[in-house]
């Protein structure tokens, strides 16, 4: 029978769920607001400057039918409301990039590149971080510890796409082992095996990007210095003391406390894939999420970044709903209470 404590603290979680939904939602919505760019009036500029000659009525009723086709007409309150509807509905309208095809196919069609692309670099990097982060805290003061601490403190601070670009000079251009860019054109012909070498030599330069400064940057650092502070706790001195094996102290003692926090972390860090990686699928070309709202973004797209970035934004609250939900079961300390 499910108490009335887990009843309640789930009531709380999802009222906590549904306003940093709606916090977040309409945040993006002023943001987007904000912004100087008018996706109608690029439309209209763009087909004047090709020196074609329009009938300025025709011109009018032309500006008219778009702001109303992509919910820009009526008050800032109006506007808002409709933009709502659309985002409980997931239903953004037409999309300005790529008319009259709707946001949702659009997102659609990108979201597995993303998710794939994300989701592995993501889980890799985790993997092997916190694996060379607990042995380099476990073998503290050795050659190999001391090394790896050095390459982590070095690559921390280089961000992703700085990192993508040394990636393309290294192995595009000074050593051309990959190509230069991941186009989604590698599966017109079919999940062939020829197709899917491909499409994986495509993809492992953005990869990389991600891997290797996240697995030798905060998922290293965090779990050495996780590992560290629980190395010196009082029950993993007690326990050393009462003679127990070093590798069992590290599965049951070590591994245990540190992967707590890091769980947690890694959750949020998978809601975030929903937002693609932005300027490494800029530079690759690669056809995901991130390179969709950059070219809404640039283009005034609302429609297409609000879809974007609506499902980024249920991605973090989801995960972070269903951490708060597990968190219990994971750790002992932690009560519905």
């Amino acid at each position: 029978m499910v108490s009335r404590a887990l009843l309640m603290y789930i009531a709380s979680r999802a009222a906590t769920f549904a306003a940093t939904i709606f916090l977040a939602f309409t945040i993006t919505f002023l943001l987007l607001r904000a912004m100087p760019v008018s996706a109608v009036e690029n439309i209209i500029a763009s087909m004047t400057a090709q020196g074609q000659v329009y009938d300025p009525k025709a011109l009018i009723q032309l500006r008219r039918s778009l702001y109303e086709l992509f919910g820009l007409t009526g008050s800032p309150v109006e506007q808002y409301f409709r933009f709502l509807y659309r985002f409980l509905t997931l239903d953004f309208g037409p999309s300005i990039l790529a008319f009259p095809t709707p946001v949702r196919e659009l997102i659609m069609n990108r979201l597995p590149w993303t998710v794939g692309l994300l989701g592995f670099s993501v889980v890799i990097a985790w993997i092997i971080g916190n694996i060379l982060g607990t042995l380099a805290a476990v073998f503290e003061g050795t050659k190999l510890s001391k090394a790896l601490q050095s390459i982590a403190l070095v690559i921390y601070p280089i961000p992703y796409y700085i990192m993508a670009l040394v990636l393309i000079y290294l192995f595009a251009y000074l050593i051309p082992i990959f190509p230069l860019t991941s186009g989604a054109g590698v599966l017109t012909q079919g999940l062939t095996p020829a197709a899917i070498m491909d499409l994986i030599r495509r993809s492992t330069l953005p990869a990389l990007s991600i891997i290797i400064p996240g697995m030798l940057g905060w998922w290293f650092l965090s779990s050495r210095t996780l590992t560290l502070n629980v190395l010196s706790e009082d029950y993993t001195v007690y326990a050393e003391l009462r003679g127990l094996p070093r590798s069992y102290i590290l599965r049951r003692y070590v591994l245990r406390n540190i992967l707590l926090p890091q769980t947690t972390a890694l959750g949020l860090a998978l809601g975030t894939i929903f937002s693609g990686a932005l300027l490494t699928e800029v530079i690759f070309a690669y056809p995901g999420l991130g390179q969709l709202m950059y070219r809404a973004i640039a283009n005034g797209d609302y429609s297409t970044a609000l879809g974007v970035l609506s499902l980024s934004i249920i991605g973090v609250a989801t995960a972070t709903f269903i951490l708060d939900i597990i968190y219990p079961f994971i750790d002992p300390r932690v009560r519905y209470r």
